[in-house]
């Protein structure tokens, strides 16, 4: 290896230690209190240098948000990947968001905002509408193995989604035991499930949007 790949792997190297290291600081005392300078500690590199990987806190928490998303996708592929049916895929999914949520609790908390995870640059649109369109072909699957109406997937997803995050974020704050998130997710499938079946989660949808 020649001293400008070695020089590129040790920046690298480096630049992971970064955000490894806030990731860590979040982890312990949540992400309101991750400053650039705890992270030069705790790496033992000086403060200043942190800024030549990172331009500032915001530029290093988007990095994570980006990280978040493509570990969340490579999670929710990986359980999709064990269904026989699409049925099965729709539950496993959402198994796969909770595993997520529980192995990595602080890159879900910057990812959507939470424990004073803010900052100023729009979180990155691409990863979450990779997860939107993962979610939605899992909904359209099930919809059209059934020969049910797909003409409000768009909703149903959404009502899904927002059931997965309000369970996770409840889980995270000890408001629901961890335990009973998975047992509650799939309640929520079989009911929805139920209400596509005899066509009446779309009758409402329609109904609410007249008036």
């Amino acid at each position: 290896m020649g001293r400008k790949e070695r020089r590129q792997r040790e920046q690298q190297e480096l630049r992971q230690s970064i955000m490894d290291a806030a990731r860590e600081i979040a982890l312990a005392e949540g992400w309101r209190n991750v400053t650039m300078r705890k992270i030069a500690e705790r790496i033992e590199y000086s403060h200043p240098a942190i800024y030549d990987y990172f331009e500032n806190k915001d530029v290093l928490l988007l990095e994570l948000v980006h990280e978040g998303f493509r570990l969340l996708e490579l999670e929710l592929q990986t359980a999709q990947a064990r269904a026989s049916n699409a049925t099965e895929k729709l539950f496993l999914i959402g198994q796969g968001y909770f595993t997520f949520a529980r192995r990595y609790p602080e890159l879900y908390r910057v990812m959507f905002g939470l424990d004073g995870a803010t900052f100023s640059i729009s979180e990155p649109e691409k990863e979450g509408l990779q997860i939107g369109k993962i979610a939605t072909e899992a909904v359209m699957g099930v919809l059209e193995e059934h020969n049910w109406s797909t003409q409000y997937v768009d909703e149903e997803v959404n009502i899904l989604w927002s059931t997965a995050h309000g369970l996770v974020t409840l889980a995270m704050v000890e408001r629901l035991p961890g335990d009973q998130v998975q047992q509650l997710f799939d309640r929520t499938v079989q009911n929805m499930m139920l209400a596509w079946e005899h066509g009446s989660a779309s009758s409402t949808v329609e109904r609410l949007a007249k008036e």
